[in-house]
């Protein structure tokens, strides 16, 4: 190899050297040699001339004395000349005077190879000019030529020999310099290729060669340390590999096991020698290779870059493993059978976690009881089970009041009260009986199997009456109720989602009818929901679009006849329906929390109103009362107030906020501060359909309401000649409440006055105030203040009585 690349080298050096000798130097030694020869010639020829000249002015003299002897010894002596051929003199008519040669012929005209020099012979006498004849020299041209190259040759031997020494110390140089480093980092290379260690060029310079060498060695030396690093990064790999707590294989396209690592082989617990070479397949249970051998065929075919399945693989020992394969598309098509990595991952713990998660997800965390998602689950389970001689009965159900008892006794005893009616329903049922809690306090119970309706029947019978026992809780004795609702699969409903809506359908209609019981669905029922989300839809497109309004009832003194102040009633304008009544959204509003919504509409426009009425210098003492619903009465309450009556630049003596007793019973537990709060900015209460509840002098004698206002019923009772004893039985019932009112210093409003016999029966009971359509039915504000009122004595007279006709409610 040295050899080679000595004489490599060597070669392609001395080939661009004779090259660049030959295209440089041999175009120039030519030009030397010609340039040097035509000068010599034309030296020589010139000095020939001057020998002419000389010789012919000699001979000018000779010829003119006619000394025809000293005439022929001069042309003898020229003829001495060593380069001439023949000379000869003619005279002035050309006759030959002399003549002289140095060949044997006598004729110069036959000299071959020779130059003639002739010049005219010019004597001069007296500065005049004398032609006496011609001088012929024949001068021989070889030996001209044979002298120049003489003179030449030697310069040219010198120039070659120059050359040629330069190229040999041009070889020995770049031998010496070039060659010899060259060698050494070939060397060097070699030595690295065959055996594999670095070895490094001993070579130092500050030259280009010296800066190859170096960044050589630096390279080795740099190769080195990566060298160190990869096989430290191997070993680090190879432990990786084998001590990885997951299972990793390699795998050709063939699905043979190409190599494992030392923990698969701990997990699984075979030898390595019993899986190389062995398909994967072989080591997964039957029922799992079609899955795996599908998954394998589509990776491969460029549908999925990897996949990853579930599989179970099958221990040394014969046990099962549930476990995780995972694995990489091999990108490169053209090697078929590289291996590529895979993995296999325990996932034992993991499907236990998973089998949890799923139950704590299907499981009440309270009661122990299945989830909404979980009794789902089963469900629909029992519905894909069921038959046509098997039904399905559900039972959803949840606690009256039970908000009483998170709001009085706390979160805490009311969780104390779901555990207690989880613990009573659960002895009532069978083994195969579904119970779930979905949240608060509902519940569900699934039955199935033959005879489910008088099953659900008697489950919901006995239900009430094992929840009718009290419940000792913290010292107290509770009574709790349940109203339940049942629908039946598939007669009802023919699917899970809903079978849960048409029972709580029911649920919610025994509610509506006094709870504590149980109501079995009705078609009815549908068309009534149906109904209701109508309404609903109704609701959130009247918010949307603003259609909510207050029309106002004048609230009447009775003796004066004079118009008080204004109730504003809310009324829904539909564009296109009109004006819908209170009682075919209120209930809806209530139930699905858009009363919230539609409350806070009603206090802005009841602020609107007051503002217009003080800026009217008539109506300026009137005041407004507007319905309060039971969700209202939030802890934010009064902050809202206060915000809307300095929006409105307004103080609040002139607005009654009307509360009814359900209200009261709702919200007992706050609802003495916040009445404290509101009477603080200047509101008065009045407490409506007053007579209607249970409870109401309990609560007057404990909240600080202004005013009573008769519940209706009453009035209508009032001057009834059709009915007396209705008659009399509430006439002693209103005056009873009057005489209490006195005594409590409460205002007492009358409502729902229609015709003069109730009107007269109730002044004559001391009712100084009331409204109702024998004074005018709710209408628009300007309608009212536009209209034909008068004023009398700071209050408002109303138009004949006779001149309204009364109008039904």
């Amino acid at each position: 190899m040295l050899g080679y690349i000595w004489g490599s080298t060597q070669r392609k050096f001395l080939v661009i050297m004779l090259a660049t000798l030959i295209a440089v130097n041999g175009p120039l030694l030519l030009l030397f040699f010609v340039v040097t020869k035509d000068t010599l010639e034309r030296e020589m020829v010139a000095k020939q001339q001057v020998l002419v000249d000389v010789n012919s002015k000699v001979l000018s003299k000779l010829i003119w004395d006619f000394d025809d002897e000293n005439l022929k010894k001069w042309t003898a002596a020229i003829a001495t000349e060593p380069d001439i051929f023949s000379i000869e003199v003619l005279d002035d008519t050309n006759n030959r005077l002399a003549f002289f040669s140095n060949a044997d012929d006598s004729n110069p005209a036959s000299q071959e190879g020779g130059t003639l020099f002739s010049k005219d012979i010019i004597h001069v006498i007296d500065e005049n000019d004398y032609n006496v004849g011609t001088l012929n020299v024949w001068f021989m041209t070889e030996r001209l030529r044979s002298a120049a190259i003489e003179q030449v040759a030697y310069p040219a031997i010198l120039f070659v020999v120059s050359t040629i020494s330069v190229l040999i110390v041009a070889l020995l140089a770049n031998r010496v310099m070039i060659n010899r480093p060259l060698s050494r980092l070939n060397e060097a290379i070699e030595t690295t290729h065959r055996s594999g260690t670095r070895k490094r060029v001993d070579w130092s310079s500050s030259d280009e060669f010296g800066s190859v060498t170096e960044a050589f060695n630096e390279m080795q030396d740099s190769l080195d340390k990566d060298e160190a690093k990869l096989l430290k990064a191997n070993k680090r790999l190879a432990f990786l590999y084998h001590n990885t707590p997951v299972m990793l294989y390699s795998i050709d396209h063939e699905d043979r096991i190409l190599n494992v690592s030392d923990y698969w082989l701990s997990a699984t617990g075979y030898a390595r020698e019993a899986v190389i070479g062995r398909k994967l397949r072989e080591f997964l249970q039957p029922d799992c290779t079609e899955e795996y051998l599908d998954s394998r065929k589509r990776l491969f075919s460029a549908e999925h870059m990897s996949f990853e399945i579930t599989s179970v693989f099958i221990r040394a020992d014969g046990s099962p493993l549930d476990v995780l394969i995972t694995e990489i598309r091999d990108f490169d098509k053209s090697s078929t059978g590289r291996q590529s990595l895979s993995v296999m991952a325990d996932i034992c713990q993991l499907k236990a976690a998973e089998a949890k998660i799923l139950h704590q997800a299907r499981t009440d965390f309270l009661t122990g009881l299945l989830n909404r998602h979980g009794f789902t689950h089963r469900m629909n389970e029992a519905i894909d089970a069921a038959d046509a001689d098997h039904e399905i009965a559900v039972l959803f159900f949840d606690l009256d009041n039970f908000k009483w008892v998170n709001d009085n006794l706390g979160h805490f005893a009311g969780d104390q009260v779901l555990k207690l009616v989880t613990q009573k329903v659960s002895k009532l049922l069978k083994t195969d009986d579904c119970f779930g809690r979905f949240g608060g306090d509902e519940f569900a119970i699934l039955l199935s199997g033959g005879d489910v309706r008088a099953r659900a029947v008697d489950l919901a019978t006995r239900i009430n009456q094992v929840l009718k026992q009290p419940i000792s809780l913290s010292g107290r004795q509770l009574q709790i109720s349940a109203s339940i609702g049942i629908s039946y699969y598939p007669e009802n409903a023919d699917t899970a989602d809903d079978l849960l809506q048409t029972s709580d359908v029911a649920m919610y209609r025994q509610k509506g009818s006094g709870r504590n019981g149980h109501c079995v669905f009705d078609v009815q029922f549908g068309q009534e929901a149906a109904r209701q989300l109508e309404v609903k839809e109704l609701i959130s497109e009247a918010l949307k679009h603003d259609w909510f309004e207050l029309y106002y009832q004048p609230i009447v003194h009775l003796n004066e006849r004079s118009i008080v102040g204004f109730e504003g009633l809310l009324r829904l304008v539909h564009p296109d329906m009109g004006i819908l009544p209170p009682r075919e959204y209120i209930t809806v509003a209530e139930q699905t929390g858009s009363i919230l919504e539609i409350g806070d509409r009603v206090l802005r426009l009841g602020m609107r109103a007051l503002k217009e009425l003080e800026q009217q210098p008539d109506w300026q003492d009137a005041y407004v009362t507007l319905n309060l619903s039971a969700a209202q009465f939030r802890r934010e309450l009064p902050d809202t107030l206060a915000r809307y009556l300095a929006q409105h630049d307004l103080v609040g003596d002139r607005l009654v906020l009307e509360i009814t007793e359900t209200t009261l019973m709702q919200n007992s537990a706050d609802l003495d501060g916040l009445i404290e709060d509101i009477r603080k900015l200047g509101c008065a209460l009045a407490l409506d359909d007053f007579g209607t509840g249970f409870s109401s002098l309990s609560y007057m004698n404990r909240l600080h309401v202004d005013t009573v206002k008769i519940d209706r019923s009453f009035v209508q009772g009032l001057g009834d000649t059709s009915n007396k004893d209705a008659s009399g039985k509430t006439a002693p019932l209103v005056e009873a409440i009057v005489g209490l009112s006195e005594k409590l210093d409460l205002t007492v409003i009358a409502e729902g006055i229609e015709t003069e016999e109730q009107l007269g029966s109730l002044t004559q009971r001391n009712v100084r105030f009331g409204q109702g359509f024998l004074f005018g039915e709710a209408k628009p504000l300007d309608v009212w203040l536009n209209g034909p009122l008068k004023s009398r004595s700071s209050r408002y007279a109303l138009p004949d009585l006779k001149e309204l006709e009364a109008r039904p409610y």
